[in-house]
């Protein structure tokens, strides 16, 4: 995991009612990363903070770039400190999900060779080895991306810390 960037801010109210608001406005954000993903703001009890992609089922909906954060108490005041990072691990579960794809699909392709002409096969391949390439080069643009997800991921949480901050206004 490869930090991005990192700060705090301030909260002016006591830990567990920032928490408590905080925890309130947990859900799916208006907005969006890059490959137009959704994203979702979670805040725990605790007061552990993420704002990542919402779970699916397939792996090619996911991003790799989350903000995590922490609100915590420093001198007498209440913090919310964050870091945004890029893992690779979503990218390396994308090329392990197409190789699977690839797999199968060859081995699909081997039972028909046995009964049809080699040109099936060959093309096929041609288009296995196109996809590859092509999830190959969609990683490789969403780590391009990361910095700008993470300046809307940093945005959102800045949004929610303003609004803990007007509750009661």
């Amino acid at each position: 995991m490869k930090k991005i960037s990192q700060g705090k801010y301030e909260i002016f109210t006591t830990k567990a009612d920032a928490i408590d608001k905080l925890m309130q406005m947990q859900g799916i954000c208006r907005e969006k990363i890059s490959g137009e993903n959704s994203i979702k703001f979670y805040c725990s009890p605790k007061g552990k903070i993420t704002i990542t992609n919402p779970p699916t089922k397939r792996v090619k909906g996911t991003n790799s770039t989350n903000l995590y954060a922490e609100v915590s108490l420093q001198d007498g005041k209440t913090y919310v400190t964050y870091y945004t990072a890029f893992s690779n691990l979503n990218n390396v579960l994308k090329l392990i999900s197409l190789a699977t794809s690839i797999i199968t699909v060859i081995f699909a392709i081997v039972l028909e060779i046995i009964y049809v002409d080699i040109t099936v096969f060959l093309v096929v391949w041609i288009l296995c080895l196109v996809f590859f390439v092509f999830e190959l080069f969609t990683s490789a643009k969403e780590e391009g991306n990361s910095p700008k997800d993470s300046e809307i991921l940093i945005k959102v949480l800045e949004k929610r810390v303003e609004a803990v901050n007007l509750w009661d206004k």
